[in-house]
């Protein structure tokens, strides 16, 4: 009995062990599956969270993004506005100026006007006195400063002398006469003289008076021009001199024919005097171009009375266009001398055009032969004026070199708007080409350090 007895314990301990061992299985397996459901959702909120934080990312580069705009746009805002306040300011200004200008636009409006009726009515002397009047209202109205145009009318191919310390400047034909002439003690300030030439040549025709060349010469003044020669077959553009005992005239051109025509080459223009060796007198002009010859520059000797070419002497070609800068065209030339040779100062291309430039040339002697030592102009347009041309060169009273020309003002070129009277310090052209002593290959350099010792080569007594 008790061997049964311990049996059946112990067979009931086994069932109770069995029993306990698959109960804990079972827990086991039930905590470990609620432990992957856990872990499931552990993972997918995870998931959710890292889709949520991506999201967030997004959002803030967005509104980071947004920001920088934001912040951009401000800063455009802010520089628009400071910019406004900037125009407004000078608006504010430029209105202030504009009345305070007003009587000054007056004058000068009603003086222009005044001129205008007084030539249509055929009343030239009071067209030129009422432009008179005007012209420093007018001058005060246009003047944008240093290196401005120092005159406020139309006035073409100016020529500029030094006669005793007062300067006059000579201009093709407009409401000032036939020959313009004006005046200045100081190159800044100008005031008009009149017509320089109130009275033609019988053979000439009024309206196409050109490009003037004074000449100061044994005790008088010879006034070389372009003018019209209507009576000629076609009508031909020629040279004629007048002569004056004082430097604003009246000039008298008395002559009964031409000086030159080369009526063959297409007429002839732009005359300009100038001194040689032992103070003999030269010309230099233009002829126009024909009968398959381009435009060309010309020289020849003159006589001791200047009103005649010397005897026994024969045109001799200087310069003629071989650069794509000069547009086939080379005109309005003005010859004077340097150490050691000649400058031949020249324009090119349109007059009526923005591409309109001035050059030089280089010779040696004053019959060249002439160079080209660059291969563009030395003065062409700048930010104030554009389309520079009709260049002439004089000295003032400390023997300083200037330029005088004429140029459009910037947005207004070409006819009928007026071509005004510029100067420059021929030192603020830069590095001009200098001529060799010898007849050798010319190099640049700056004249800077002799330009005092240059001649005053049309205006010699």
């Amino acid at each position: 009995m008790a061997g049964r007895a311990r049996r059946w314990a112990l067979a009931v301990i086994a069932v109770a062990l069995l029993a306990y061992g698959v109960v804990d299985d079972l827990m086991t397996q039930v905590r470990l599956h609620h432990t992957q459901v856990s872990v499931g959702a552990t993972r997918a909120a995870l998931r959710r969270s890292t889709h949520r934080l991506a999201d967030t990312d997004r959002t803030l580069a967005q509104v980071t993004s947004r920001k920088e705009a934001d912040q951009t746009t401000v800063n455009e805002v802010s520089g628009e506005l400071a910019s406004a306040q900037e125009q407004l300011g000078k608006a504010k200004q430029g209105l202030e100026l504009q009345n305070l200008d007003l009587a000054t636009l007056g004058t000068c409006v009603s003086g222009v006007q005044q001129a205008e009726a007084d030539l249509q009515a055929g009343q030239h002397q009071q067209a030129i006195a009422a432009i008179g009047q005007v012209a420093p209202s007018c001058q005060n109205l246009q003047s944008g400063g240093p290196g401005g145009p120092v005159y406020p009318f139309d006035f073409p191919d100016p020529d500029v002398i030094d006669a005793g310390g007062t300067y006059f400047a000579y201009g093709t034909n407009a409401a000032g006469g036939n020959i313009q002439i004006i005046q200045s003690a100081d190159l800044a300030h100008w005031t008009t003289v009149g017509d320089a030439l109130p009275r033609l040549a019988s053979w000439a025709s009024p309206g196409s008076t050109w490009a003037p060349g004074v000449a100061h010469r044994a005790g008088r003044f010879l006034l070389y021009y372009t003018a019209l020669d209507a009576s000629a077959p076609g009508a031909r553009q020629c040279i004629s001199v007048a002569t004056a005992t004082r430097p604003q005239g009246p000039f008298t051109d008395a002559t009964s024919a031409p000086l030159v025509c080369q009526s063959a080459l297409g007429g002839s223009i732009d005359p300009a005097p100038y001194t040689g060796p032992g103070g003999k007198q030269y010309l230099v002009w233009k002829s126009i171009g024909g009968s398959g010859q381009p435009a060309t520059i010309w020289a020849q000797a003159l006589a001791a009375s200047g009103t005649a070419f010397a005897r026994g002497t024969t045109p001799v070609v200087l310069l003629r266009p071989t650069q794509s800068w000069e547009g086939a065209v080379v005109e309005g030339p003005f010859m004077w001398s340097v150490p050691g040779g000649y400058e031949l100062f020249y324009s090119a291309n349109n007059w009526n055009t923005a591409s309109y430039a001035i050059g030089v040339a280089v010779c040696s002697g004053p019959l060249g032969p002439c160079t080209k030592p660059s291969s563009g102009p030395v003065y062409a347009s700048q930010a104030d004026l554009e389309g520079p041309g009709g260049a002439s060169v004089f000295m003032d009273t400390s023997g300083n070199g200037w330029l005088a020309f004429h140029g459009w003002l910037p947005g207004a070129v070409g006819y009928p708007n007026a071509r005004l009277l510029f100067l420059r310090p021929l030192s603020s052209l830069g590095a001009l080409p200098a001529v060799p002593a010898h007849g050798g290959a010319p190099s640049p350099a700056s004249h800077r350090g002799h330009r005092p010792r240059h001649r005053r080569v049309h205006h010699a007594a």
